[in-house]
């Protein structure tokens, strides 16, 4: 671990073969809670995944705990935090996103900030490695990690599934567009066939607009049907490019 003048509190479990971290930090006015599981000790640095829930979960639940837990178990630092408005903190409203569309542009350079400072405090403690930074987001957690992940300029990798233009994950293209801005990641894009919220034509749209190494996978099934298909089709991205 190393020192850092961030205000960033931590506790930590021996898990038996891995550690769990409890953190939080301060950004802004905001205290962003978080985990990370890693395996101990490792031998060299470790690839780095974030992966954000959808709306209405937490860093607690399945999307993320879970997969960090196995994903830990590949060798990689995995792990997550709650999104504005979620989970742990302070202001507890997860619907309040979707209810406030005039605040979505605030909303995403909220989460873009918060992600990086997570990013910079762990790899301040834990022996990361920044150039296997990879990004797994869920519905909302893609909507908010598009430009994240775009602003941040240093992720190799992402996996957006359920996703696609309008709404909190801003238009494809033109001004207020981050898939324009993803040229250096490898991105796939995960769209469900039968998704009710997210019509198929806005998940093309914004595949069509990214620049760079990129791939689309139809899988079957309705937006709310997030199980082993799309972990695993975000988990096989991820160990072909980190």
């Amino acid at each position: 671990m190393y020192a850092s003048s961030v205000d960033f509190r931590a506790r930590e479990e021996d898990l038996g073969g891995l550690r769990e971290v409890r953190f939080s930090l301060e950004v802004g006015d905001e205290r962003v809670p978080g985990l990370l599981v890693y395996p101990p000790d490792p031998a060299a640095p470790l690839p780095l995944v974030l992966v954000e829930h959808p709306a209405t979960s937490s860093k607690d639940d399945y999307f993320v705990r879970d997969m960090a837990l196995r994903w830990a178990g590949h060798g990689w630092a995995c792990g997550g935090i709650d999104a504005p408005f979620h989970g742990e903190r302070e202001t507890y409203d997860p619907l309040r996103l979707f209810r406030e569309p005039e605040a979505f542009p605030g909303l995403r350079e909220q989460f873009a900030r918060e992600l990086k400072a997570t990013v910079d405090a762990l790899a301040a403690r834990y022996l990361v490695d920044l150039g296997r930074l990879g990004y797994v987001g869920y519905s909302m957690g893609s909507m908010l990690g598009l430009t994240a992940v775009a602003d941040d300029g240093r992720y190799r990798a992402a996996a957006f599934c359920l996703v696609g233009e309008g709404g909190l994950a801003g238009p494809a293209s033109g001004p207020g567009s981050a898939a324009g801005r993803l040229g250096t990641v490898a991105v796939r894009v995960v769209g469900k066939l039968n998704d009710e919220l997210i019509p198929r034509a806005a998940t093309q749209a914004l595949y069509d607009a990214l620049p760079g190494e990129k791939d689309l996978l139809w899988l079957p099934g309705g937006h709310f049907e997030i199980g082993p298909d799309v972990i695993v089709a975000a988990e096989q991205w991820l160990r072909r490019h980190l």
